[in-house]
C-alpha cells in the first residue's frame, strides 16, 4: 500500500506539472464546471449535475480556479485507480494487481487527460465501485450490497447516462450466474432498481420540466446522427482500433514488454498450475465480461442506431481492458510471476518518459509544426488581457458578465479578478445563474469570432471581436468558433491591427 500511494502521487504531480505548464487553457470541460458551478441546479444543458455539485463546495473554500478542476480531476481519477488495484489484488494477488494498474497508468485516457475534470471522471468512480460491490456480493450475497449498487447506478446516471453500460454488465452478470434462483439476489436485484430510479427521479423531473435538453443536446451532436448503414461498420472498426490500438498502445508494450523478458529468464510461473476453484473461474469470467462487454456495447449502438462514437467515449471501462489480455495471456500459460513484476516497472519508467516528451513536443513550448492539441494553444491569457481593460472603460467599471462561446467566454472569465459569470451563447435557458432582469443593469460584454467587424464591435484578437451588452449573432458565433477551432491556421495566434480588417 505505501508504494501504491508513493506511484500515484508522484504520478499525478509530475502529470499534472507538465499537463498545467504545456496549456495556454484548461480543457473545455472543466471551464464548463467552472461555469456551471454558479449555479446548483438538477442538470445542466448538456450534462447531469453530480461533477458540478462535487466542485461546488471545494470552489466555495478555495475559490474558482483552473488548478483545483485539475487537481479535483486527477485526484478522482486516481482514487478509482487505486480501487482498481485493490479490487485485482482480493482476486488475483499483488503481482497480479500491480502489472495491471502500472499497464492502465500508460493508457492516454489516464495521462494525458489527467487533468480533466468531467463526467466521465466521475463515472469512472462510480463504476469502479460498482464493480468491486458486485465482486463482493459473487462471494457473499447482501442485500447492503445490492443497496449499494443501487445508490452507486443512481448517482452515475446523475453523473453520465452512459453508466447504463455498468448497469447492462451488472444484468449479464445476474444471468450469468443465474441469480434468479437465489432469494437474497432476486429481492437485491429489485433493491437497487428501486434505490437507483430513486436517486435519478428528481433529475428526471428536472430534464421534464427543461425540455429534455441534455438528451436534444446529444441528439443534436452525435447519438441523432443516424449515419448510413453503409458507414456503420468502419466507424466502429475505427472506434475500435482507436480504443485498441491508439489510446491502450503504451499499455500492450508494457505487458508484451514485461511478459517477454520474464520468459526469456526462463522463471517459473507463480502458479503452475490452473486454479479449478468457483472462485477462480469465477473471477476470470467476470474480468472478461467487464474488458468486453464495454466494447460490444459501443459498437452495437453504431452499428443498429448509426450512433456517431466519440473518440473519449468508453473513459470510464477502457481499464478493464487490460486484466481481459491478462487473462488472455494466463490461459496461455502466461501467468505473472515476480520477475514480471520487477520488468515491468523499468519498461513503465520508460513508457511514461516517451510519453511525457510526447506531450512536452504538442505544447506551445515544443516542437514546430507538431501542435497536435489545437484547443491547448489558445492564447486565454492574452485575450484576456487584451479585452478586459477596454471593456470596463466602455462600461465605466468591472465586467460583470460575458456571452459567448462558453469555453472563451469561460477562459476570459476565469482570468479576471472581477470572475464575471458566462452567459452561454446568450441563451438564458443555458445559463440559469444569471437571470433576464440583470442584463438590463449588469455590465456585459458579448465575445465572438467574426470575419468582418459589426458597427458596434471591436477587434480584440485575431479572428476574435466584442461589444458592449448582448446581440442574436450569439448563436451564429457558436457554429463558428465550433469551425474555427478546426482550423490549423488559427493556432498560431497574432494581435491585429489596430485599424482595418484583423490579419488573416
Amino acid at each position: 500500500m505505501p508504494r501504491l500511494g508513493l506511484l500515484m502521487l508522484v504520478f499525478g504531480m509530475v502529470w499534472l506539472w507538465l499537463l498545467a505548464a504545456t496549456s495556454r487553457v484548461a480543457p473545455v470541460d472543466n471551464l464548463e464546471q467552472l461555469a456551471w458551478v454558479r449555479s446548483i441546479e438538477w442538470g445542466y444543458y448538456k450534462h447531469p449535475p453530480l461533477p458540478t455539485w462535487l466542485l461546488a463546495p471545494l470552489q466555495a473554500v478555495f475559490g474558482p480556479s483552473e488548478w483545483l478542476t485539475y487537481v479535483l480531476g486527477a485526484g478522482v481519477t486516481l482514487l478509482s485507480l487505486s480501487l482498481f488495484w485493490g479490487l485485482l489484488r482480493s482476486m488475483r494477488g499483488s503481482a497480479y494487481a500491480t502489472v495491471a494498474l502500472l499497464a492502465v497508468l500508460c493508457i492516454t485516457f489516464y495521462n494525458g487527460r489527467l487533468y480533466y475534470y468531467n463526467h466521465n471522471v466521475v463515472m469512472l468512480l462510480c463504476s469502479v465501485l460498482v464493480v468491486a460491490l458486485l465482486w463482493r456480493l459473487t462471494l457473499r450475497p447482501s442485500l447492503w450490497g445490492w443497496a449499494g449498487i443501487g445508490l452507486l447506478m443512481g448517482l452515475g446516471m446523475l453523473a453520465k447516462y452512459q453508466i447504463v453500460i455498468a448497469g447492462t454488465c451488472v444484468g449479464l452478470w445476474w444471468l450469468h450466474m443465474r441469480w434468479w434462483r437465489h432469494p437474497t439476489h432476486r429481492a437485491g436485484a429489485v433493491l437497487a432498481v428501486g434505490i437507483a430510479s430513486a436517486v435519478f427521479w428528481p433529475h428526471l423531473q428536472w430534464l421534464w420540466a427543461n425540455d429534455w435538453m441534455p438528451l436534444r443536446y446529444a441528439d443534436s451532436t452525435s447519438i441523432g446522427v443516424h449515419m448510413h448503414w453503409s458507414r456503420r461498420p468502419l466507424h466502429a472498426l475505427v472506434w475500435v482500433a482507436d480504443w485498441l490500438l491508439n489510446r491502450s498502445l503504451p499499455a500492450w508494450i508494457l505487458l508484451a514488454l514485461a511478459f517477454w523478458w520474464a520468459a526469456r529468464q526462463r522463471v517459473p510461473a507463480a502458479v503452475a498450475a490452473a486454479d479449478g476453484s468457483d472462485r477462480a473461474r469465477w473471477s476470470r469470467q467476470f474480468l472478461l465480461l467487464w474488458g468486453s462487454v464495454p466494447t460490444l456495447f459501443m459498437v452495437t449502438m453504431a452499428l443498429v442506431g448509426g450512433v456517431d462514437l466519440q473518440k473519449h467515449w468508453g473513459t470510464a471501462f477502457i481499464l478493464w481492458s487490460v486484466p481481459m489480455v491478462m487473462e488472455w495471456l494466463a490461459a496461455r500459460g502466461r501467468r505473472v510471476s515476480l520477475e514480471v513484476v520487477r520488468t515491468a516497472w523499468p519498461i513503465f519508467a520508460l513508457v511514461q518518459m516517451v510519453l511525457l516528451l510526447q506531450y512536452w513536443a504538442a505544447s506551445p513550448h515544443g516542437l514546430p509544426g507538431y501542435k497536435v492539441r489545437q484547443w491547448h494553444h489558445f492564447p486565454a491569457g492574452k485575450l484576456a488581457r487584451t479585452v478586459a481593460p477596454e471593456a470596463r472603460k466602455a462600461l465605466g467599471g468591472p465586467i460583470d458578465i460575458i456571452s459567448g462561446p462558453h469555453d472563451v467566454a469561460q477562459a476570459i472569465a476565469i482570468r479576471l479578478p472581477e470572475k464575471p459569470r458566462v452567459l452561454i451563447s446568450g441563451e438564458l435557458k443555458y445559463s440559469p445563474w444569471i437571470q433576464a432582469s440583470e442584463l438590463k443593469t449588469a455590465r456585459v460584454i458579448e465575445v465572438f469570432p467574426a470575419r468582418e467587424l459589426p458597427p458596434d464591435g471591436r477587434w480584440a484578437f485575431l479572428g476574435w471581436a466584442w461589444r458592449p451588452g448582448v446581440s442574436e449573432l450569439s448563436d451564429l458565433s457558436v457554429s463558428d468558433w465550433r469551425r474555427m477551432r478546426q482550423r490549423p491556421d488559427l493556432v498560431d495566434w497574432k494581435l491585429p491591427r489596430k485599424s482595418g480588417a484583423p490579419p488573416s
